[in-house]
């Protein structure tokens, strides 16, 4: 089978962006009398507790004026209800999120399917005394008399006020709900801590004095409670103000054990305060048995061959990798400014080892070929205490957020006169999640600054799903007893039972980056045992422990599964005499082989990993031979592909390998049902995802698989039509074909905003084309064009007749989502047209002779 070179576009054309189309079902809504019945005891208990809030501050020395920060609750969606909240005096918007699956309830109902979950809105803003008496008169007028003329701008306020469905305080239990906060301060007094360390985000307030002064009334809280502020950080353009604090553990011991109690505690009680969560939670594990194997000499580099001095491609945040290891010496750009690495003994530096080991080299049992550019290493954990466990994990005495924006900014921008230190990077790899935020339904602000950075600096965050070790939901003895084909259909129900446990872990919902989950695969060979088994027989299904989606607004996450290791079940014994499934995190039989410092950190010792962070690794070394990929492109073309548009190139080409083939048919057939059938598709990309990669497919053509590559910008309104000319020998022809297309781009976001993506771009594969590949497979069509990646794969075998000289249009459109544009998005785009390799139809040729004709240099 020959290889060929990617093929580039011809120059696309200008156009005007097509119409879309869709739309909801239309929701039946209450009459203002049940309205008014409903939600005027609601107003009357929150200007009762404004009252009280006033009462608690009136001796406080900072003079603070009451505030209650309102969560108003709609059925259905409201356009830009912003402007008229800005309209009235002493309320502050501060956000929406969009919300899924709502019951049906109080007279909101789908006119066509009663029984239908509803999607509604939360709208979020601070309010005084004052603004709320307005509300509550104006509601009063509305329901009173429905068709009654507010006052200019205010039109938004009545509609909102037929579509309400709740409004209340954001109290004590949001503020902690989903965090994992209680748990966390109850390991910690458990161990006999005598403070617990916490992360306050509160709500960003535009005013500076006003942040300014929410922050020194958290800040006399905490103190009032014996604690300390030990960090604080605000990052305006993702609305993100935070304070990192610790109070004494007997502050909150008697409290935190009773649940009807935990509102008293008064850092649970502060209206500036958004949410109280854990901190140090980005942990990873380390093996007790770290010592695996060594490395022949054989497979040891001498120091003079393949080292590289390319400058780095790929950043890795992450723990101290071991530099002086055989497998990574020379090869590595550790910057440490904040001295991470003087906290690690030599034995320590496990995880970023083995993350480095990952992208330098992929699974040391396939002897790769190794990268031929630095990689850059920034450590960005510390191996915790001794008595904690044989972990690293981000320190208690930084916030996250804040530790990542000096980090990337550092890569990119002088800093102290010094220039930047790896502005060459394009490709930024987090093998890290947060278990404290498993995502539900607003990003997180971790995710919110990668998406941010991601668009600023022109970077792309390649991130981890991230894993859940918990026990799968059937019994040791029942699993035993099962047939191979029946086990597997078991442990995949199960998991797909326990969704909500399983989801993504923050920032994995990020909408610029790419969340790689975890397929059951590496190269080893499982050995029949009587305490462990191998759960699956097909090598592209997601890991049992890979989190999975959806993200944020639906929209397809994980973007790709790649290789996490195979992860096999044990009998849990700490659940006998009714044992559960647990997963072998660790062990010596399967999982990617990678350099490790051994017990006594020494530099030729290897071991076995798992995992998603392994999976983005090997994303993120895919993403070097693909950037050599498009390197060569570009010195070998009259057709120059500008170095500007490398991430969303690389991006594009990282999902264009993925399919749904090898492991659609099986989810189906063991999920799918009536109640779920129209939606399936839909339903199975939260596994699956775009599928697994075959990175091959993006990196190389044959003579019966071409792929081109074009790119471009786009401001709202516009659209680019590129032309793909068709091969001759396909006329008439009635054997299978495949069309696939990829495009992503990367966003400005609007964090206030519910659909937060301030650019869609999106294209129409079906449209202005000859019908040779009619049928959509894989993803769903609609879920396609709810993030920042669109990947479609068009099958047909049914003879179409066409002329020579014709070919199939690809329009990229572009619109304005949640803001203006304010400057023209770029955007990357590939296109792949195959037929099976046995017919011998030469279509490969036949393109670039057609391309040859039309393609003239740019200027």
């Amino acid at each position: 089978m020959a290889e060929h070179p990617l093929l580039i576009f011809p120059n696309p054309s200008r156009s005007e962006r097509a119409r879309r189309w869709g739309g909801g079902g239309r929701i039946r809504r209450p009459d203002p009398v049940r309205q008014g019945e409903r939600l005027t005891p609601q107003f009357a208990s929150l200007q009762s507790a404004m009252d009280r809030r006033r009462a608690e501050l009136r001796n406080t020395p900072l003079e603070i004026q009451p505030e209650k920060t309102l969560v108003l609750e709609t059925i259905g969606a409201i356009d830009n209800f912003v402007n008229a909240t800005r309209r009235i005096d002493g309320l502050e918007w501060l956000g929406e999120i969009e919300v899924d699956d709502v019951a049906p309830n109080h007279g909101f109902e789908d006119e066509a399917n009663p029984e239908k979950l509803l999607r509604g809105q939360l709208f979020l803003m601070m309010s005084d005394q004052q603004a709320l008496n307005q509300m509550k008169s104006l509601f009063d007028r509305w329901h009173e008399d429905p068709d009654a003329t507010f006052p200019y701008g205010l039109t938004k306020l009545r509609d909102a006020f037929a579509h309400l469905s709740d409004i209340r305080p954001w109290g004590p239990e949001d503020r902690i709900r989903e965090t994992g906060l209680i748990e966390d301060w109850q390991t910690r007094l458990a161990d006999g801590d005598s403070i617990v360390p916490f992360e306050a985000e509160l709500w960003f307030r535009d005013d500076t004095a006003t942040r300014r002064q929410s922050e020194t009334h958290l800040q006399e809280t905490i103190e009032s409670l014996g604690g300390e502020v030990v960090h604080r950080a605000a990052i305006p353009e993702i609305a993100y103000h935070a304070i990192l604090g610790n109070i004494p553990a007997v502050s909150v011991q008697g409290l935190i054990e009773r649940s009807d109690a935990r509102h008293e505690i008064l850092l649970f009680q502060s209206e500036g305060v958004m949410y109280v969560r854990p901190v140090g939670q980005c942990a990873v594990f380390i093996p007790e048995d770290d010592d695996i194997g060594v490395l022949e000499d054989d497979d040891v580099d001498d120091g003079s061959q393949n080292v590289p001095d390319a400058d780095p491609i790929v950043a890795l945040f992450d723990g101290m990798p071991l530099t002086r290891h055989q497998k990574l010496d020379n090869r590595l750009v550790v910057d440490d400014p904040d001295e991470y690495a003087t906290a690690y003994q030599a034995n320590q530096r496990s995880h970023g080892t083995a993350m480095s080991s990952l992208i330098c080299h992929g699974d040391l049992n396939e002897q790769g070929e190794p990268i031929n550019h630095k990689l850059y290493a920034r450590p960005i954990m510390k191996p915790l205490p001794a008595l904690r466990g044989d972990n690293e994990f981000i320190p208690d005495d930084v916030l996250l957020v804040d530790l990542i924006h000096k980090a990337v900014r550092r890569l990119f921008e002088p800093e102290n006169g010094n220039p930047p230190v790896a502005p060459s990077v394009r490709v930024i790899n987090l093998s890290i999640g947060n278990p404290s935020q498993p995502f539900a339904r607003e990003m997180s602000s971790m995710a919110r600054l990668l998406d941010w950075l991601s668009y600023k600096y022109n970077v792309l965050f390649i991130v981890s799903a991230g894993n859940h070790t918990q026990d799968i939901e059937i019994a040791w003895s029942e699993i035993k007893s099962l047939s191979y084909s029946d086990r597997q259909s078991a442990i995949i129900k199960a998991v797909a039972d326990d969704t909500r446990n399983r989801r993504l872990l923050s920032p994995a919902e990020t909408m610029n980056g790419l969340t790689v989950g975890a397929s059951h695969s590496d190269a080893s060979r499982p050995q029949p045992s009587t305490y462990a088994m191998d759960p699956f027989g097909e090598s592209d299904l997601p890991a049992i422990t890979s989190a999975h989606g959806p993200g944020y607004r639906r929209a397809i996450k994980p973007d790709i599964l790649l290789p996490g290791g195979k992860q096999l079940l044990q009998e849990d014994l700490s659940t006998f005499p009714d044992s559960l499934t647990g997963p072998v995190v660790a062990n010596t039989t399967t999982g990617h082989l990678v350099a490790a410092p051994g017990t006594q950190g020494r530099s030729n010792h290897t071991r076995l990993v798992v995992g998603t962070s392994n999976a983005a690794a090997l994303a993120s070394r895919s993403a070097h031979f693909l950037h050599d990929v498009v390197e060569g492109l570009r010195e070998g073309s009259n057709s120059i592909l500008p170095e500007e548009y490398d991430t969303v190139l690389l991006k594009t080409l990282l999902v264009h390998g993925a399919s749904w083939e090898n492991v659609y048919p099986l989810y189906s057939s063991v999920l799918r049902n009536g109640g779920n059938s129209r939606t399936f598709k839909d339903y199975a990309g939260r596994f699956i995802g775009y599928g697994a990669l075959d990175v091959a497919k993006s990196m190389i053509c044959t003579d019966q698989r071409v792929t081109l590559l074009g790119v471009g910008s786009l401001s709202d309104g516009e659209a680019d039509e590129f032309t793909l000319p068709l091969p001759p020998s396909l006329s008439a022809v009635t054997h299978k074909r495949r069309l696939t297309i990829t495009m992503s781009w990367l966003t400005p976001v609007n964090t206030r905003h519910r659909n937060y993506r301030v650019a869609h771009l999106w294209f129409n594969p079906k449209e202005q084309n000859v019908d040779i590949a009619p049928g959509r497979t894989d993803a769903d069509h609609r879920a396609v064009q709810r993030g920042t990646v669109q990947h479609e794969v068009l099958e047909g075998s049914r003879a179409v007749p066409f002329q020579d000289g014709d070919s199939i249009v690809i329009k990229v459109n572009c619109r304005a989502d949640a803001g203006k544009i304010t400057e023209p998005i770029r955007y990357g785009l590939a296109a792949t047209l195959e037929i099976d390799e046995a017919i011998g139809l030469p279509i490969y040729q036949e393109v670039r002779d057609r391309l040859q004709v039309r393609v003239r240099p740019r200027a």
